[in-house]
C-alpha cells in the first residue's frame, strides 16, 4: 500500500441528478450548483440521489443549450463515497494521474527495475512515458512508455462498476474502447509475427507514424536500430491495456461481457496475442486526505 497524492482542497456535497453525460446536479453547502463529470460511463452504482461526493475544483465552460448560454463550473465530481472515510475515484484525469505518479515513483512492480529497493534517480530499468496522446493508425492511445529499452503502448480504462469482488468495465458498450483494444490486438499481432519470421504484413492494417516518428528511407524508425530486412522496426511497440479499479473494497479485476461482449472477446483475443492486461487498484481515504495505491497489480480474470 503506497500513498501516492495529498488531496486537501475539495468540496464535499452531495448528488441531486444527472442531466447528461458532462454535467450532475449537486448540492454543496446547502445550494444547488451544476458540475462537470469527465467519466462517459452510466455510473449508474454512483450517480444515485443522495449519495455522498468530493468534488475538486476547475474552471470548465459548459454550454447549457436549453438556455442557449455559456456558464462556468467551478467544480469536478472526482469521487464518491464508499464507505466510512473510503471513496472510490471516479474521476478519469485524477485515475491517469495517479498512474503516472505510481509510475514515476517506480511503485508499479512490472514497470518498474527490479532491484530492491532503486535508489537511482536516473534508472533505465524504471518505465518513463516518451509521450502522452500517442497517434498511431487513426487512435489516440494514452501514453507511448519506454521500459528496459523496450517501448510499449499503454491504454488505460476506468474499471470503476463493481459486483460481488470485482472491479468491471465498461458499464455500457463502448465503440471507442473495442477501437482502442483493436488497434493494440493489431500492434501486438504484428510484432509477433515478425519476431517468429512469419507474414510481415497484416491484412488491411495501414499504421500511421504520429509526428516526430516518420520512418526514413529504408522504412525504419529513425530513433531504432535497423533490422535485417526494411520496415522489421517500423512499429517497434508492445501493447498494453490497464484497468484502473478505482474502489477499495474488491480483489480482482473482470471485463463486462453484459454491458458489452465485443470487448469481452477482444480482450480474450488480446491476450492470446500476448498483448498485457493489467489492473491496479486506486482509493481515496478521507481520514488520510490521501489516495492510496492498494494493489499495483490487481488479479484479471477474462
Amino acid at each position: 500500500m503506497k500513498i501516492l497524492l495529498k488531496i486537501e482542497n475539495y468540496k464535499k456535497g452531495t448528488i441531486i441528478e444527472r442531466l447528461n453525460r458532462f454535467v450532475v446536479k449537486v448540492k454543496i453547502k446547502n445550494k444547488n450548483i451544476l458540475a462537470h463529470l469527465n467519466n462517459t460511463g452510466r455510473l449508474e452504482d454512483f450517480l444515485k440521489k443522495g449519495k455522498v461526493g468530493l468534488f475538486l475544483p476547475i474552471n470548465a465552460d459548459y454550454v447549457d443549450f436549453t438556455r442557449t448560454m455559456r456558464t462556468k463550473l467551478k467544480f469536478r465530481l472526482s469521487m464518491i463515497k464508499e464507505s466510512k472515510n473510503i471513496y472510490s475515484i471516479i474521476d478519469t484525469q485524477l485515475q491517469m494521474k495517479c498512474f503516472e505518479i505510481a509510475l514515476e515513483k517506480g511503485y508499479i512492480s512490472w514497470l518498474s527495475c527490479q532491484k530492491r529497493p532503486c535508489q537511482a534517480r536516473i534508472c533505465s530499468h524504471r518505465a518513463k512515458i516518451l509521450k502522452r496522446n500517442f497517434k498511431i493508425n487513426h487512435s489516440l492511445i494514452d501514453y507511448l512508455i519506454q521500459h528496459k529499452n523496450k517501448k510499449y503502448l499503454l491504454e488505460i480504462k476506468s474499471a470503476v462498476m463493481k459486483y460481488k469482488n470485482f472491479a468491471m468495465y465498461p458499464d455500457c458498450p463502448s465503440i471507442r474502447g473495442q477501437k482502442h483494444i483493436k488497434e493494440l490486438i493489431d500492434i501486438q499481432t504484428l510484432q509477433t509475427e515478425r519476431r517468429l519470421g512469419r507474414n510481415k504484413n497484416l491484412p488491411g492494417y495501414k499504421p500511421e507514424i504520429s509526428p516526430g516518428f516518420r520512418p526514413d528511407k529504408s522504412g525504419n524508425h529513425p530513433d531504432q536500430p535497423s533490422g535485417k530486412n526494411p520496415g522489421d522496426n517500423m512499429y517497434p511497440y508492445k501493447s498494453v491495456v490497464l484497468f484502473i479499479a478505482g474502489m477499495k473494497n474488491i480483489s480482482a479485476f473482470s471485463p463486462n461481457k453484459n454491458a458489452d461482449p465485443k470487448i469481452y472477446e477482444l480482450l480474450k483475443i488480446a491476450k492470446n496475442k500476448e498483448v498485457k492486461i493489467k489492473a491496479i487498484q486506486i482509493y481515496f481515504d478521507e481520514k488520510r486526505k490521501s489516495i492510496i495505491l492498494k494493489n499495483d497489480n490487481l488479479p484479471v480474470v477474462l
